[in-house]
């Protein structure tokens, strides 16, 4: 279905925050929202028809690897080859030994069309699987494959320098990640340059403080800051992350030396920061800076819980994609939190945040922000829309049970059409 140069009636559309009833909304030409009308007696006759379905904007995974989803069915979970996340990390390395442009086209198209039929209208792709046949020939094959799916890319080119904090002999598969800081930046702007499509925009990186010296995740922040593009970093994944820097920098872990040497905004998004100190979390949260979470993988690697504040702005990442279920990575969020507090009332994680997180706060750390993230004028029209003939909202009424059932009832089943830009991607 293509909505652009229409109207769409819903019986229920999340405006400001608020789930409003009886609502129109006119798509133009490009895919933005152009107005909208609210409390309608009845649809127009004009309009498309969907008064048995609810509207909300369109989910927003903050942290990718689409390859992984290609290790499904090797978790090993619960034998003992399976004891850490570190041996998991080397069933990772083989599934990129000899990949090749067609190879990561395929994982990406197949990942991203998944995401499409989960509510996922935008990604934020870590992508640091470079090189094949030549440098970096494989960034352009991740950029396809997003645009040929429909869904909406932020590419967010990685930076990967060293097998580890005292600089140990890099593994061959780390080869095709490696790049210089000169080199890097060189085809980041062949590549922000060349990149046109409405739906792709470019994003810059840090893999990692044990992949990325502390003085060149500085240089690599600044830059991001000066054209205002969002920088992620895998931060505090592990606690021999924050052991190794520690030995090596005199106890000190890698948020004391960001946050230390760094000029910390809302640009900076710390990816996991699952062992990050409650301290360090609450100087993020003061700052603006962004948190993005992935509580399935974190459970699926056996990772842990991060520890939140109610002022953190918050994300959510589907990252090894075993399981491509955005609503399960905000119950998640959730529940985690409630079994690690042995409360059920955590940072004030309700229906309606955890929603906003997947959505607001995800547009936000994407540097979407006025974009996409709101069903407001003057945004595209990415929204994820759910059918009330489900068996699962049958006997839901009330706007805030709506809101509660499909945060924490409802699962990818219950989707009816996922919109970018206007057109219904779901298939």
């Amino acid at each position: 279905m293509d909505v652009r140069n229409k109207t769409i009636f819903f019986a229920h559309a999340l405006i400001d925050g608020q789930l409003v009833d009886d609502v129109e909304i006119h798509v133009d030409s490009d895919g933005r929202i152009q107005n909208i009308a609210t409390n309608r007696v009845k649809p127009a006759t004009f309009a498309i028809d969907l008064r048995r379905h609810v509207a909300l904007p369109g989910f927003v995974n903050t942290h990718s690897h689409a390859f992984h989803r290609f290790l499904r069915g090797r978790s090993e979970i619960g034998k003992s080859a399976a004891d850490t996340f570190w041996k998991w990390r080397d069933n990772m390395y083989g599934l990129v030994a000899d990949v090749d442009k067609e190879k990561i086209y395929e994982y990406c198209h197949t990942t991203f069309t998944e995401m499409l039929n989960s509510g996922i209208t935008s990604v934020g792709e870590f992508h640091y699987v470079h090189h094949s046949a030549e440098r970096f020939d494989l960034d352009s094959a991740v950029i396809q494959a997003a645009i040929d799916s429909g869904i909406r890319l932020v590419l967010l080119e990685t930076l990967y320098e060293r097998a580890g904090f005292d600089s140990p002999p890099i593994h061959p598969i780390q080869e095709r990640f490696i790049s210089t800081l000169p080199e890097f930046l060189s085809n980041f702007e062949k590549l922000r340059k060349s990149t046109k499509h409405p739906r792709v925009t470019i994003g810059v990186a840090a893999h990692s403080a044990r992949a990325v010296p502390f003085e060149t995740i500085e240089k690599l922040l600044d830059y991001a800051q000066t054209i205002q593009v969002p920088f992620h970093i895998h931060l505090e994944e592990q606690p021999k992350e924050i052991a190794d820097c520690q030995k090596e920098f005199g106890g000190s872990g890698p948020s004391d030396m960001i946050l230390s040497k760094m000029r910390v905004d809302q640009t900076f998004t710390a990816v996991h920061a699952t062992y990050t100190p409650s301290a360090n979390m609450q100087k993020f949260a003061k700052l603006g800076a962004n948190v993005s979470i992935c509580p399935c993988t974190e459970g699926y690697l056996g990772d842990g819980i991060p520890k939140i504040n109610d002022k953190l702005d918050i994300s959510f990442g589907t990252d090894c994609n075993n399981r491509i279920g955005f609503l399960e990575e905000m119950r998640w969020a959730c529940f985690s939190q409630q079994m690690l507090n042995n409360s059920r009332s955590v940072s004030g994680l309700s229906p309606n945040k955890l929603l906003r997180f997947a959505t607001q706060g995800g547009a936000r750390s994407l540097g979407l922000t006025n974009t996409i993230g709101s069903l407001k004028i003057g945004e595209f029209f990415d929204a994820v829309i759910f059918s009330l003939d489900s068996p699962v909202l049958k006997f839901t009424n009330s706007s805030e049970e709506i809101i509660d059932s499909i945060v924490l009832s409802c699962g990818n089943r219950e989707i009816s059409h996922v919109f970018v830009s206007g057109r219904d991607r779901k298939t």
